[in-house]
């Protein structure tokens, strides 16, 4: 059963997460942070970045579907 794209924890069809860069960038620095705070000792934050990490990388790149280009969010020519 799949849930419907409207009850995501976040909403990914914004233009600005269509190119690629920028959501391998939200991904790293999520997931980065969280090794980091592992580093540091504080191992509650390291677990909580690193979920959010993986939600990331599961919604942004592995099921993301980029937003459909709508007749009024084109620009005229």
């Amino acid at each position: 059963m799949r849930i419907a794209r409207e009850a995501n924890l976040f909403d990914t069809s914004h233009p600005m997460l269509r190119p690629l860069w920028v959501r391998l960038l939200i991904c790293g620095v999520t997931l980065l942070w969280g090794c980091f705070e592992l580093f540091m000792g504080s191992v509650t934050w390291a677990v909580i970045f690193g979920v959010v990490g993986l939600i990331c990388v599961y919604h942004l790149l592995i099921d993301y579907v980029p937003p459909e280009e709508r007749p009024d969010n084109k620009r005229p020519s």
